[in-house]
Parts: structure tokens; sequence; C-alpha cells
């Protein structure tokens, strides 16, 4: 394997890795917020 070819399959793996890991914390925090407002709606139904 070339060197060249081995520093674009690093970058790749990287890239891949960081989309990945960007991809589960936009997940987390959209989980959070559903539940933010699952919450929030239960209280309301909840409070006369």
């Amino acid at each position: 394997m070339s060197h060249s070819r081995m520093l674009t399959t690093r970058r790749t793996k990287q890239r891949t890795r960081k989309n990945l890991a960007a991809t589960a914390k936009r997940a987390k925090k959209l989980k959070r917020q559903q539940v933010g407002m699952v919450s929030a709606d239960a209280a309301k139904k909840v409070s006369p």
C-alpha cells in the first residue's frame, strides 16, 4: 500500500468516525427534546 493511499484510507476512516459521533450526538439531543416535550405535554394535561 502506498503512503498516499494509506493517508487517504486513514482520513476516510476518521471522517466516518466523526460523522457517526455527530449523528449519535444529534440523536441523543433529539431524544432529550422528545422526552422534554412529552413531559411538558403531560404537565399541560394534568393541570386544570
